[in-house]
């Protein structure tokens, strides 16, 4: 069975040996993926990995205040310093925030309505997808779709690893998920329209 995938093994990235909170880093490391599976240049001027390089930027002063402002919904009502959920967790920061931080501009939006062939056709163009997840053990988890097949299976970069071992194994690169598992799981769950974080130029192909 023929598999096309997006994304180079040298280019899958675990949150598993993060310095800053590995167990919280899902989505900066899918988003290191993001941008290397979709050829986006993007900057890390430190000496730190490219995933922890960019949470440490999700986790500044600066960052929490964008973040009042633009996302008040996720702060507390009596603090617009302190929020309900870490910055690095708000799906809209990567795009409104670090883009302009990493890559000097914006590059994707972030979709609530994609459905898995507007995946399959987005992969069949040559793009990762960033999204996030619901499994077992996890109520919330960012990773990558970077391929599919001919049965309409797409293929994850998950940073924590295998979902279907329980994270058993801690490779996650290649993990299959059938069109029943993508429904069941990929945010929101049980719904068939999901979450997408896509390059702008995919967008206008999937318009077409």
């Amino acid at each position: 069975m023929k598999l096309n995938f997006n994304l180079e093994p040298a280019d899958y990235y675990t949150q598993r040996n993060n310095q800053i909170r590995p167990n919280a880093a899902c989505m900066p490391t899918a988003r290191v993926m993001y941008y290397r599976g979709n050829k986006i240049s993007y900057t890390n001027p430190t000496e730190l990995a490219d995933d922890d390089y960019l949470m440490q930027q999700l986790n500044t002063d600066e960052a929490v205040k964008f973040a009042s402002k633009k996302y008040k919904w996720a702060f507390s009502p009596y603090s617009s310093s302190k929020p309900k959920y870490p910055v690095n967790e708000l799906h809209g920061m990567y795009n409104s925030y670090l883009d302009a931080l990493v890559v000097g501009h914006r590059t994707s939006d972030f979709l609530t309505d994609l459905k898995l062939d507007g995946y399959i056709d987005a992969i069949k163009a040559g793009y990762v997808i960033m999204t996030s997840g619901k499994f077992r053990g996890l109520s919330g988890h960012a990773f990558c779709v970077i391929g599919y097949d001919e049965q309409d299976n797409v293929y994850l970069a998950d940073p924590w690893g295998d979902w279907r071992t329980g994270y058993k194994d801690v490779s996650g690169y290649g993990i299959k998920m059938t069109r029943a598992e993508f429904v069941a799981h990929v945010k929101p769950p049980g719904n068939t329209a999901k979450w997408a974080h896509l390059p702008y130029d995919a967008i206008e192909i999937l318009k077409r």
